[in-house]
C-alpha cells in the first residue's frame, strides 16, 4: 500500500494536517487552560505600572490578517508569478499527477510554503504563550486597571491610595484585583505582558516574508522590487511593534523580546525547515544538432525546497 504514489501524498497530507492541528491546538487551547500563570507581585513606587489604559488600535482580527491572509497571499502571488515567468522547457513547469488528475507545480510550491510558514507560526504562538504564564509580568497599565487591594497583619484592607509616599516601597505578592475596575477579559491579560504575542507574531511574518523574497525573487531585474517589498515588511513589523507600545500595552523589553522571538524563529524555519537557500544540482539535458536522443550538457544550481 505505501508503493501506491497516491497513497503516500494522501498520508503526507493527513500527518501534515494532524500536526498543525496538534500544534495549535496545544498553543491556543490546551496551554490558556491548563498552564497557571505565575503569580508576580508589586510595588507600589512603581512607576512602570502606572501607565493609563488606551484601547489599542491593532486587535486580533487586524493581526490575523497581517500574520496569516498577508503572507498567504504573498507567497501566493509569487509563486504564480514564477509558474507564469518560467520558460515553458524549464524544470519548474513539471506537473504532478494524483488521482488521474494533473497539478501544476506552483500549486505543490504553495502547499510546502504555506504549510512551514504555518508551523513556524503555531511554534511562535506556542513559545509566547509559555512565556507569558511562566514570567507573568504585569502589563503598564496593571494599576489603571487592576486598582489592587491587600489585607495586611490586622486584617485591615489596603490599597496603594492609602499608603503614605514612605510607605509605598513594600513588596506586595498576596492582592486581588477590583473586579468592578475593568472587564474581565482585561483582568485576565493584565499578567501576560513579556514577550509581547503581537509583535512577536508579526516579526516572524515579516521576517519570514523578507527571506522568502530574498530566496524566491532573485532575478536581477526584480531587486528592486524585492528591496521594497522587504523594506515595507519591516515597515509593517515596527508599526505593530510601535503601536504595543503607544497604547501602553507592553514595556519596551516585552516588545524587544517578541521581536527578537519572532525574528529567529522565521530565521530558523527558513533556513533549517524549508531550507530556502539550499541549493541542488540539476542535470541540465542539451538536444545536440544532429537530434541525437541522449547526450549532457553538464550541471548547474538552483535553490529548491527540500521540505
Amino acid at each position: 500500500m505505501c508503493g501506491n504514489p497516491n497513497t503516500r501524498l494522501l498520508a503526507r497530507l493527513l500527518i501534515d494536517f494532524l500536526l498543525l492541528l496538534g500544534l495549535y491546538c496545544v498553543a491556543l487551547v490546551v496551554l490558556p487552560q491548563q498552564l497557571a500563570t505565575v503569580q508576580r507581585g508589586f510595588h507600589c513606587s512603581d512607576a512602570t505600572l502606572r501607565y493609563p489604559y488606551v484601547p489599542p488600535r491593532l486587535g486580533k482580527l487586524q493581526l490575523t490578517v497581517v500574520v496569516v491572509a498577508l503572507p498567504a497571499a504573498f507567497m501566493l502571488v509569487v509563486e504564480m508569478l514564477r509558474a507564469a515567468c518560467v520558460p515553458a522547457a524549464a524544470e519548474l513547469r513539471q506537473r504532478f499527477v494524483f488521482v488521474g488528475v494533473r497539478i501544476a507545480s506552483f500549486v505543490s510550491e504553495c502547499y510546502k510554503i504555506v504549510g512551514v510558514y504555518l508551523f513556524g507560526l503555531g511554534l511562535a504562538l506556542l513559545a509566547t504563550r509559555a512565556t507569558k504564564c511562566l514570567t507573568g509580568r504585569l502589563r503598564p497599565h496593571f494599576f489603571d486597571v487592576c486598582q489592587p487591594s491587600w489585607l495586611d497583619g490586622g486584617a485591615e484592607e489596603l490599597s496603594c491610595a492609602l499608603l503614605t509616599p514612605g510607605n509605598d516601597t513594600g513588596y506586595v505578592t498576596h492582592f486581588s484585583c477590583d473586579e468592578f475596575a475593568a472587564a474581565p477579559e482585561l483582568l485576565a491579560l493584565v499578567r501576560h505582558s513579556f514577550p509581547s504575542g503581537f509583535a512577536a507574531a508579526s516579526s516572524y511574518a515579516m521576517c519570514f516574508l523578507v527571506f522568502y523574497a530574498q530566496a524566491r525573487l532573485f532575478a536581477p531585474w526584480l531587486r528592486l522590487l524585492r528591496a521594497t517589498l522587504q523594506l515595507g515588511c519591516g515597515a509593517v513589523a515596527l508599526l505593530v511593534s510601535y503601536e504595543r507600545l503607544a497604547s501602553h500595552q507592553n514595556h519596551v523589553t516585552d516588545v524587544v523580546a517578541g521581536v527578537g522571538l519572532g525574528g529567529g524563529l522565521a530565521a530558523f524555519v527558513c533556513v533549517c525547515v524549508a531550507q530556502l537557500f539550499r541549493q541542488v544540482r540539476v542535470k541540465r539535458r542539451q538536444w545536440p544538432r544532429n537530434e541525437q536522443i541522449y547526450g549532457y550538457a553538464g550541471y548547474f544550481n538552483r535553490a529548491t525546497y527540500s521540505y
